[in-house]
């Protein structure tokens, strides 16, 4: 009992004498406190890269590409989803495990651009008349990666 009111008179005394910033600073952090303007940013390279073959990773991961370009705190220059593994059953045509082909089209009507891992593919028994249209097929997802990386994209592992 004696510590925890040591600690309380501690932090009290801290903030008197050091005065109340973190306290003002934590309220005026809030987004909703925000305004946009006020956080310059950048444009944004980034890429999202899908590995699972989870029709809710699916969801998420459309949602997150959908998420950062709704965030006007974020301009964004370029972004890419990037998927291998079964990750690249994202870009089949729509069955009843995957009715994301409408998203995907979307998307990339604001300039998301889809990448599917060859190898992946060949794993799986797809070719390119296999993929939705306007996905690319590119030698390597891992490959595709570390290329995004040298070129200043921010990588983001999406479910």
């Amino acid at each position: 009992m004696q510590r925890r009111n040591f600690v309380s008179v501690t932090g009290t005394l801290g903030a008197i004498l050091l005065g109340s910033e973190s306290v003002s600073a934590r309220n005026t952090d809030h987004p909703a406190q925000q305004n946009s303007c006020a956080r310059p940013a950048p444009k944004t390279k980034t890429v999202l890269h899908l590995s699972s073959g989870d029709s809710m990773a699916h969801k998420g991961a459309l949602m997150n590409g959908k998420n950062l370009l709704d965030d006007e705190s974020v301009p964004v220059k370029d972004l890419v989803v990037l998927a291998n593994s079964k990750g690249v059953q994202l870009y089949t045509p729509p069955t009843d495990d995957n009715e994301f082909a409408d998203q995907i089209a979307s998307l990339q009507d604001r300039g998301v651009t889809f990448r599917a891992c060859g190898n992946a593919m060949e794993m799986l028994g797809l070719t390119k008349d296999d993929l939705l249209s306007g996905v690319e097929q590119v030698p390597s997802g891992v490959g595709e990666l570390a290329r995004l990386q040298a070129l200043d994209f921010g990588y983001i592992k999406v479910p």
